[in-house]
């Protein structure tokens, strides 16, 4: 079933749609999470926005981030290393805008300094974007080193483990919160450390190993997605029923800031969902696929831009007042506002126009202006 080559090398429509699934449940969740009321958080709609914010969202990016290590062109450790710390800086350059700014606005306006220090809490989040920029640097460390297959997932197991015996380990200052919470969760403002999140990309990048050499898609899936299988629904009931061991998708700060247990589960859950894909996309409109892989190839930009509105929205709705009407549509305005715009920023790219501007301050100036506009609509 698998070929010593890579014959399995041109776009996967399967790996499109999971992601694009992914970008639509992440804005979902975010909206909710800073603007629906009560009432729609009692309704079964919000369960399930809250499940599909957890496995198909996160674990699934960072799932296809390490797949794609495997189909993609610039993969020599020099290059790998610098886009990990181009993402890095994005993710605080982000953090200042959709942050920083908002809480120092709201500080002015309310004359409350607690603002001011909530600004600076927000400089030192760690998000998705800073773990994305520490794995990029992570597998140009493998490449550098030129590990194989085997001595990448030994090396996730490590990590998962260092996790387990550094979680305990809480920080209470700020700038040392702000460092350790890169690696591991010592703090609630991080949300993604590196040592609880690791295993994804890793898990990913051996999957894709195969997957690429794949001569055989559907027999690879079919036997892959029973094996995910099992291993998701029977691992909830070994380790959270049998064992009792916490899950991360009780408690917000435990899916954070979760075990190799949930390592485990939730990579089942991945590459059940992706099995699951591979077999439905041939029934998908081909403008739905269109639009996912859209959504695929601009996840950051995207994910930039959808922050700033959601946090620069804030100035003028205020947090969890949203009835579910409000909700359903601030979400679609908030989705189309972002594809807009990540698409004149993919656009504008490809052109000559990058020599003259930074192409993160475009993607965060340009979604400031989109916010600028979605305020002025909103505002009563």
């Amino acid at each position: 079933m698998f070929s010593p080559d890579k014959v399995n090398s041109g776009r996967q429509p399967e790996l499109d749609i999971a992601r694009g699934l992914a970008v639509l449940f992440m804005i979902i969740i975010h909206v909710q999470l800073v603007f629906a009321n009560a009432g729609v958080w009692d309704t079964l709609l919000a369960d399930i926005n809250d499940f599909n914010g957890d496995i198909p969202a996160a674990p699934m990016f960072m799932f296809l981030l390490g797949i794609g290590i495997n189909y993609s062109r610039k993969n020599q450790p020099a290059s790998m290393a610098w886009r990990g710390l181009a993402l890095l800086c994005t993710a605080y350059l982000l953090s200042f805008v959709r942050g920083f700014i908002p809480n120092v606005i709201m500080g002015f306006n309310s004359a409350d300094i607690s603002y001011l220090y909530k600004g600076f809490n927000e400089l030192m989040i760690v998000d998705i974007l800073q773990f994305s920029g520490l794995a990029m640097i992570m597998f140009a460390g493998f490449n550098f080193f030129k590990f194989n297959k085997i001595a990448i997932g030994i090396t996730g197991l490590v990590f998962a483990l260092i996790n387990i015996l550094l979680l305990p380990v809480q920080t209470q200052t700020l700038p040392v919160s702000s460092l350790a919470g890169l690696f591991w969760g010592s703090n609630e403002s991080s949300y993604f450390p590196f040592l609880t999140w690791a295993f994804y990309p890793i898990a990913g990048y051996i999957f894709g190993d195969y997957l690429i050499r794949c001569t055989d898609k559907r027999k690879f899936y079919l036997i892959s997605g029973v094996v995910a299988a099992v291993v998701f629904f029977f691992g909830i009931y070994l380790f959270n029923f049998v064992f009792s061991i916490p899950t991360g998708m009780n408690l917000e700060t435990g899916y954070y800031h979760h075990i190799l247990t949930d390592n485990i589960t939730f990579t089942g859950g991945v590459i059940f969902e992706l099995a699951i894909l591979s077999y439905l996309v041939r029934y998908v409109p081909g403008f739905i696929k269109d639009i996912a892989g859209r959504w695929s190839k601009n996840v950051t930009p995207i994910y930039c831009i959808h922050w700033v509105i959601i946090s620069w929205l804030t100035l003028a709705i205020p947090g969890q007042s949203l009835s579910m009407a409000s909700f359903i549509v601030l979400t679609v305005g908030i989705v189309v506002v972002s594809d807009v715009l990540a698409t004149i920023y993919a656009n504008w790219k490809a052109g000559d126009g990058q020599r003259y501007f930074s192409s993160t301050t475009l993607i965060l100036v340009g979604a400031l202006l989109a916010t600028m506009l979605v305020l002025f609509l909103f505002h009563k």
